[in-house]
Parts: structure tokens; sequence; C-alpha cells
């Protein structure tokens, strides 16, 4: 059974209240911001967005799901509630792990700074165990999303089921299909995908008649997008894009709770000993610290009672200046300036050629990041957004356009190269990076071995000339040809990337060209043999010429991802 059949199964837990079912069906779009911290919805009234609070009247909802005591889940402000006292059963930064394979090294790197139990669901995906229950990660997506929804019906007292949902621009085509799946669990019809930091220059620039190029600069929770955009009236042109899913205001915060291990070290000649409660209780005084000093200059991080010592509560107080905070964390925001250069270099600009910057995202109200950006850009960034709803208004404003007789029209790009497994392991790119979407292309594939009936094309996403150092996409099996001796059976593989860089894989015989049956299964790449993948015709003619192996820029993506890898596991060890 293939990886997307297991999926269809999947629903929202029996206990999750749902919206009524008695009100009348609306057509409007909602627009919805999934983050990795907050989450964030809006709907468009009298063409201007509008977002929608939630019951509580909040503006923005934690992405987070959890379990109490009593055996009941809790989603948003509530199971937020939760992390301190009930780290262990509450389901926080879900995004980061969203459509990733559970035995990639990404996962086996992060999953043990996190308080809940990360478990394999099948052969691959990733899922999160609380309470003796497994959820999937679109699962826990969609009690989000529900959550989101229930708001909008319950403010307009209507039933809004269709909506626009970004995601980072870098995620990759599984994290894309795992986004949308979790809109399906939550029976929300997802109308389209939009990379977020395209839903950000829609919601600054839609219906303003603007002639500019902008950069988006994208620094949420958990990830980091940086985009090249132009606009022109209703035409909003990603010209490159580039990021870092693994780059967000929760690294800044764990720089700070080694900065609160260290100084009670130094402090109290001591090493304290963190359960999960108290490494959640670190990390809350640390996000509050971090947000303190973006307007002071020093802040005061106290924890009472954080330990037992010689039978007693111990409580710990320390300082931190804003100054400190930037010698923790100035690597991080030089490391989204790293990402910006080579978005400027895709997109054969220099920082000057840049009208406006956008800030977008929660921690893009640090003061050394509006520095560095400023700095950098040589400009101040446009303050016309807000930076915590501006993408949730935006994929509003493209829900609405989509239902309008003046539609807008976007032009994206691919995130990351696509490509094979070339027998001897190389990676063939098929799609370069910054490829222009939607877009297509066809590839030759012959039998190895005489008798043969199936063929299996294994795709990947990256930029390593290696394929195992990419991320996997799947294993594509052909079958519904007859046996023949080796290389007797040729067939023409089509891949099509729509507007949101969602694959699809088709198949032909070269002889016959009757159609072949074509299945993704669901399992990790083994060193079975696949067949050399030979493109039909030239590339779409304005597709980025594909860089070899040996080549500068290829050399320098290489090197920026290679070392990305290893800081990560520097700091986290």
């Amino acid at each position: 059974m293939s990886e997307s059949q297991d999926r269809s199964t999947e629903q929202l837990p029996a206990v999750v209240e749902l919206p009524s079912a008695d009100l009348p069906k609306s057509d409007l779009i909602m627009g919805i911001d999934l983050g990795t911290t907050f989450s964030c919805v809006a709907i468009v009234e009298d063409d201007f967005p509008k977002v929608i609070p939630s019951r509580k009247g909040l503006r923005t909802t934690p992405s987070i799901v959890a379990l109490d005591e009593k055996s009941r889940l809790l989603v948003g402000e509530d199971a937020r509630k939760q992390l301190l006292i009930n780290p262990t059963n509450t389901i926080y930064g879900a995004k980061r792990f969203i459509g990733r394979h559970f035995y990639s090294d990404e996962v086996s790197t992060l999953a043990k700074y996190f308080s809940y139990e990360i478990v394999p669901i099948g052969e691959m995906e990733v899922g999160a165990k609380i309470g003796g229950a497994i959820y999937s990660l679109p699962q826990v997506s969609a009690m989000v999303l529900n959550e989101l929804r229930r708001n909008v019906c319950d403010y307009l007292k209507k039933n809004v089921w269709q909506a626009v949902i970004s995601v980072p621009a870098y995620y990759s085509e599984n994290q894309r299909e795992a986004v949308r799946e979790a809109g399906r669990i939550a029976g929300i019809e997802v109308v389209r995908i939009i990379n977020e930091p395209t839903a950000a220059a829609l919601a600054y620039g839609m219906n303003k008649s603007f002639e500019k190029r902008i950069l988006v600069y994208d620094l949420g929770g958990g990830t980091f997008d940086a985009s090249v955009m132009e606009l022109y009236g209703d035409v909003f042109k990603v010209l490159a894009t580039g990021g870092d899913t693994f780059l967000g205001g929760v690294d800044f915060d764990e720089r700070i709770v080694e900065y609160i291990l260290s100084e009670y070290e130094r402090t109290q000649n001591d090493i304290l000993q963190c359960d999960s409660v108290i490494t959640q209780r670190l990390k809350d005084a640390a996000e509050r610290a971090k947000i303190e000093l973006s307007a002071k200059s020093v802040a005061t991080i106290d924890l009472p009672y954080i330990t037992i010592s010689k039978g007693k509560f111990k409580d710990f107080r320390c300082e931190i200046t804003r100054e400190q905070l930037n010698d923790l964390t100035g690597e991080f925001v030089d490391r989204t300036i790293e990402v910006c250069m080579e978005v400027l270099d895709a997109a054969g600009m220099q920082p000057d050629s840049v009208d406006s910057v956008l800030l977008v995202g929660g921690q893009t109200r640090m003061p050394l990041v509006t520095d560095k950006v400023s700095r950098f850009f040589a400009k101040q960034p446009t303050k016309g957004v807000h930076p915590d709803e501006v993408v949730a208004c935006g994929a509003a404003l493209m829900g609405h356009s989509l239902g309008s007789q003046r539609s807008v029209r976007l032009i994206d790009v691919l995130p990351m190269s696509i490509g094979g497994r070339q027998p001897s392991g190389a990676f063939k790119v098929l799609f370069p990076a910054n490829s222009t979407l939607p877009a297509e292309r066809e590839i030759g594939v012959a039998t190895v071995h005489p008798g043969q009936d199936a063929i299996e094309v294994f795709l990947y996403q990256g930029e390593s000339p290696r394929a195992i150092d990419n991320e996997f996409l799947g294993a594509f099996v052909v079958t519904g040809f007859p046996k023949a001796p080796a290389g007797q059976v040729r067939l023409a593989v089509t891949l099509s990337l729509n507007q949101e860089s969602i694959l699809d894989v088709s198949a032909r015989s070269l002889s016959t060209s009757l159609p072949m049956h074509v299945q993704m299964v669901a399992r990790a790449p083994v060193s079975a043999e696949s067949a050399g993948l030979e493109p039909i015709g030239p590339p779409p003619p304005d597709a980025p010429a594909p860089q070899e192996p040996g080549s500068d820029q290829a050399k320098r993506k290489e090197r920026l991802f290679s070392g990305l890898r290893g800081f990560i596991r520097r700091i986290k060890s």
C-alpha cells in the first residue's frame, strides 16, 4: 500500500470538537499561516484582510497540542499552559518534523531536544507519542488547523471550509504534501499552498500598483526564508528563494538556555540537573528574556524553586544583557545574511538592487536582526507590515483573488533542485533550484535485467552531488510493461511540478505510447538497482542551468549545507 493510501485513513481524534454542522455554508476562503510556534488565520471582508481572533480574544494561536492530567486533548492556548507542568505530553514544534523521514539526520539530531517522544510510523513517517497514543505530524497540524477553522466559523456564524495555507518557501515537496494532508484531515479543502514570503509580499503590495524589487526576510519561530520578488501591478514574480528549515527563534532561545546553565554552574559551583519540567522552565524563561531584551538593555531571569539542594528548594536568578544576547546569537543572524547573499546571487542582483526589504516573523523584532539587515542592504527595512499577521493576511488575499474577477498572478520558483539517483549514487538534477513553476520534464528509463517487470525511480531534493545527502522524496515503481531482454523496454517518465511545487509522476511506453502504472512506495531508499535517468529533449527555456558538482556555485552550496549540518550537530551536542 502506498504512503498516500496509508495517510488517507487518518482522521482527527474523536474527542476533538469540530465546527458546528448546522452553520450555513460559506464560499469565503481562509488564509492560514501554520507556524512553528504560533498560527494565525485571516479572511477578507470588503476587500481588506481581517485577522480572526481566537475564542480567548488572541490574534494568534499557539501551534501546540497537549494531553492534560484528565486525558483531555487540548489545542492552542490551553495546550501551551501544559508546557511548563506536563511537557512530556505536550506536542510543540511539529512544523520542524512534518513531512520528514524518521531516519533522516535532521530528525535524529533534533528529536532529543523535545520533551515528548518522537516515534516512527510505518517505515518512514515521524510520529509523536503522548499519553500512550501515537499521532502523525499531519494529524497534529490538523488539530491546530481545526482550531483555527472553529475560530472562523464561530466568529462568522458560517461554515468556512476552504483555505489557502502558507508554508516556508524552502519546504520540500514531501513537507508541502504533508501540510496539504493535514488540511484534508481537518476537513479543510486546501485550494492553494502558498510560500510564506510570497504571502507576505501579497499583503504588502496587492492593489498598490507597485513596480519594484523586494526581498522578504522571514525569520519565524522555527524556519528562515528569503525570497527576491518583482512586483508590477497584480503580478508577483519570485526571482529566487532560499532558506533554512532549521533556523528560527527557538534556536535563539536554546542559546539563552545554555547561558543560564553556564551561569548556574559558574555562580553555584554545581551543575543543574534537568528533567523535562526544568528544561521547559528554562526554555520559557529564555524566551521571556529574549522578548524583554528587544525593548531593554538588561533582562533578569528569575527561576524560583528551580531545583532541590540539601532537602530544600533552591532559587536561581541571573541577568543577561542585550550585548550578551547578541554575542550568543550573532552567528544565527549572520547565517540569515549569508542566505540572503545566496538568494541575491541566484537572482543576479546586488543588495543595492533591492528597493524594499520586508521583515516577517516574530524573531525580526530583535534589534540585532534589524541592525544587520539594515547594514547589509544599506537601507531601513519596511515597517508597513505586521510581522506576526502579514502571512495570514496575504494568504487570505490570495484566496479572495481566486474567486474575484481581478485575480493576482503568482510566478513562483522551485526552492531546491529535484532529481534522481543514478546507479552510481550520483544525483542527476532534473529540475534545478529556482526553476519557474509550473514545470515538467520527461526522462527516459530502461530495464537493466532480462525479464524485469518493474523499474524503480528514486527521487531526491537538494543540492548535494550525492543523492544520499539530499532529501529523499520517494521511490516510484513503474509497472505494466511485458517482460523482455535487458534494455529492450524503454519508458518515458514524466515529472510534473505544479504551482505549489507538488510533484506528480506518470509514465508511458516509448514504443507503444501506452500508459504505465506508477506507484509511490513508502519505504526508505535501499541499495536496489535503479534505472539510469536520461532527460528526453532540452530543459525548459527559463530553467537555470544545472550546476555540475565541480562548479563554483555547486561548491558554495555544498559548503553552505554541509557546514550547516555540522553546525547544528555542534550546538546541539
